[in-house]
């Protein structure tokens, strides 16, 4: 590498580079001796005295009336240029933030005022919401069950969140709180021991004042609080893996034309005590 391919790595551009070079090689030049010993013109070269003067590898000095210019010290002018580069850096990086501040502050107002109009259009979709991870489904079943304060309806049906017996307690905590509770449960696909130990889960709900029901099939997963919202979800018909869809619906027509969803699938409903009675009739029946 050449040393004005040097020079360059470490900050000046290539004609001050070749400038400074030419400095060195005497005590001092003035501005037109320079030109004829570089490649720099006579418009340029005091341009690029000044910057080799501002990044600290030249002086300049009167002599007669005449300015002449003079090379500092390599190890000091290495170091000048150096310094003069961080330095450089620094005062831009600074600059950057503040130009980022004052874009932030000022898009910041155009947004909010984007988002404060959107706010109020009625084709606003915020009462929808969409949820694929199973511990997000969860969580918001866990926090509609909690704030309901009339009545929750629900279809009960595999693949399960959770145990059935994990949510006994907290459903009798809400029930306690006079709400209403009907649940219909599925029972397609299960073999005859699985199906004892629904019966049984299904009495432990009935027990604690869960009203409930037994078909053989429901059309989704469903939850139906105080006539407002409705949570649903659907086997993803897509997925090569087992996988639900769930679809969170704060909207009270929505949950008004699902009640009607469910009210039908309540009256064909199996009371668990025929259920219990008949259980060998209505298996042979599928």
């Amino acid at each position: 590498m050449d040393v004005i391919s040097k020079l360059k790595q470490i900050g000046l551009s290539n004609r001050e580079a070749e400038v400074y070079l030419a400095l060195l090689q005497k005590s001092e030049f003035t501005a037109p001796e320079l030109t004829k010993i570089t490649k720099v013109t006579r418009t340029k070269i005091y341009e690029i005295l000044q910057n080799l003067i501002h990044k600290g590898v030249c002086n300049e000095n009167n002599r007669n009336g005449q300015k002449v210019y003079k090379a500092i010290k390599p190890k000091l002018a290495i170091q000048n240029v150096i310094s003069n580069y961080e330095n450089e850096i620094e005062r831009k990086k600074k600059n950057d933030m503040e130009q980022m501040k004052q874009a932030g502050i000022s898009i910041e107002k155009e947004l909010v005022a984007l988002h404060e109009n959107g706010i109020d259009k009625d084709e606003s979709l915020d009462y929808i919401e969409v949820l694929t991870d199973i511990g997000q489904i969860k969580d918001k079943w866990l926090t509609i069950q909690e704030n309901t304060k009339k009545e929750i309806l629900g279809f009960t049906k595999p693949p399960y969140t959770d145990i059935l017996t994990n949510n006994v307690k907290r459903e009798e905590d809400v029930i306690k709180s006079d709400v209403i509770a009907k649940g219909v449960y599925e029972y397609k696909d299960l073999a005859p021991e699985e199906i004892n130990n629904l019966i049984k889960t299904i009495e432990l709900f009935k027990e604690i004042g869960e009203e409930v029901r037994i078909l053989y099939e429901l059309p989704m997963k469903l939850c139906i609080s105080d006539k407002t919202i409705t949570m649903l979800s659907l086997n993803d018909r897509i997925s090569l893996e087992p996988a639900v869809t769930t679809i969170v619906i704060d909207h009270p027509s929505f949950a008004k034309a699902l009640k009607v969803v469910f009210d039908s699938y309540w009256q064909k409903g199996i009371t668990l005590e025929d259920f219990k009675r008949n259980k060998q009739k209505y298996l042979n029946s599928i």
